[in-house]
């Protein structure tokens, strides 16, 4: 009888080496981390908690971040995060979030990952959660930084009345090493479980007037139509990386 270690092994192989495959074009949509289960580590390299959820018709407190971040002269320090149903945070120093920290266009600091007006669909959510992500394969835990993922989950264009839904994530990646100084990372996904699927505003929906990017300190990234680029399926994660409060080469 084959062990139940065995097999997770041999998952594991396989899955990294699949991944291996798809993992090799830069600016790219590839499949979100969604997977909140403690299995999906071994395919897609997140590990994740409970969510904190909300079907907020503006948005919600998303909490503060877990790390502190360092993306200015004012140095590493921790955020409220304001989640806007519209496909983007805001990250303010004070406690609670206002309806203008909601309001497109957004203002900075803000990270957006489709920032459109968005419907949040009978079945969708918006869901703040902590874990941990390893982005090399072979994945293995003791190597993953703690990350926190922001995510639109089940939203459509307002007017499109849940016809064409879609998922988008921000993931915030904590890039210390312990040390809590500000460093991180910034992955904006598109899709879904294993899918790579388009965002309105690409090839499914041309129109959609959404963008992409962000505004953190003075660095800056868009807004583009995109996402950054040309949208293919090759998988390549779309990241930013922040080293001692300044955008630098990943």
């Amino acid at each position: 009888m084959i062990s139940r270690k065995k097999v997770r092994l041999v998952i594991s192989v396989v899955s990294s080496g699949m991944l291996g495959l798809v993992c090799a074009a830069s600016h790219a949509g590839r499949s979100v981390r969604s997977d909140s289960s403690d299995g999906a580590f071994e395919f897609l390299g997140g590990f994740w908690g409970t969510d904190s959820e909300s079907s907020a018709v503006d948005g919600f407190t998303a909490g503060r971040t877990q790390f502190k971040l360092n993306f200015n002269s004012s140095g590493a320090r921790y955020y409220t995060v304001c989640m806007s149903k519209n496909g983007f945070v805001r990250l303010i120093p004070g406690d609670v979030c206002g309806d203008e920290n909601f309001a497109l266009p957004p203002q900075r600091p803000y990270i957006a990952v489709f920032a459109t007006d968005l419907d949040v669909t009978s079945s969708g959510r918006l869901a703040a959660t902590r874990g941990f992500v390893d982005t090399k394969t072979p994945y293995r835990l003791p190597e993953a930084a703690p990350a926190q993922r922001f995510w639109w989950n089940g939203v459509s264009l307002t007017g499109d009345f849940g016809a064409n839904q879609f998922d988008v994530q921000i993931v915030l990646i904590d890039r210390s090493k312990g040390t809590n100084n500000g460093d991180f990372d910034i992955e904006f996904n598109y899709g879904i479980g294993g899918d790579t699927v388009p965002p309105p505003g690409t090839e499914s929906n041309p129109n959609a007037a959404g963008f992409q990017g962000f505004g953190l300190g003075p660095s800056s990234r868009g807004p583009v139509a995109g996402p950054f680029g040309p949208f293919d399926t090759n998988g390549a994660a779309i990241r930013f990386c922040f080293r001692n409060g300044a955008r630098t080469s990943c």
